[in-house]
């Protein structure tokens, strides 16, 4: 199996989830990456991605685990020949068996911009955060976001990954509490619980 990184990026942000799988496989078949499928009925290439970002986020971050016996380094120069600008391979792994990630990645640090400039305290130093969830609900995040900092204009944040608290969701309660102008994010690293890059977990399987 081959766990990879690749980006979303010069448009490729604004292409739903399923039809970054429906591309993942078309790319696989005309490099000639041969990928396992399941058993059954209907059949399917064995792909697995991390959780879906929202529409028109760039990436530089996804991760995807394909069945394969393509070596890393044949698997990225195919994958990077035949797939659009947009959505290159960044790096490749060789792994034993399937890593989680969907489940494992449950941290991601993120590049904001177009808020206005506050004191960070305002955020850090409180004990709630309340943003409006996608059915409209009141929800406190405070418990997600794990560090806010300001890198020249922009904002550099970790918050929680599919576990309740959507980046967009976060940049617009900054808007409106403080003030700003049209938001652009940028998902930077995918991290697992201690904080590091999410192709870290693969020493745990290797040990």
């Amino acid at each position: 199996m081959i766990l990879f990184r690749y980006t979303k990026i010069y448009g490729a942000e604004y292409v739903s989830h399923l039809d970054v799988l429906r591309h993942l496989g078309r790319t696989f078949t005309r490099a000639g990456i041969k990928v396992g499928y399941s058993q059954g009925y209907h059949p399917h290439k064995l792909i697995y991605m991390s959780a879906p970002i929202g529409v028109g986020m760039k990436s530089l971050s996804e991760y995807c685990v394909v069945d394969t016996t393509e070596s890393a380094e044949t698997f990225k120069e195919k994958f990077n020949e035949y797939s659009p600008k947009g959505i290159k391979c960044l790096g490749a792994w060789e792994t034993p068996k399937k890593v989680g990630v969907a489940s494992d990645i449950v941290k991601a640090k993120y590049r904001i911009k177009g808020i206005k400039e506050f004191s960070i305290g305002e955020v850090l130093d409180k004990k709630s955060f309340i943003i409006t969830d996608r059915e409209g609900q009141e929800k406190d995040v405070r418990d997600l976001i794990y560090s806010v900092k300001r890198e020249g204009e922009d904002l550099i944040c970790v918050l929680g990954f599919g576990n309740g608290l959507r980046a967009e969701k976060f940049a617009a309660a900054l808007k409106e509490k403080f003030g700003g102008g049209d938001i652009d994010i940028t998902k930077e690293e995918a991290l697992i619980a201690d904080g590091t890059p999410f192709e870290n977990i693969l020493k745990n399987i290797w040990l």
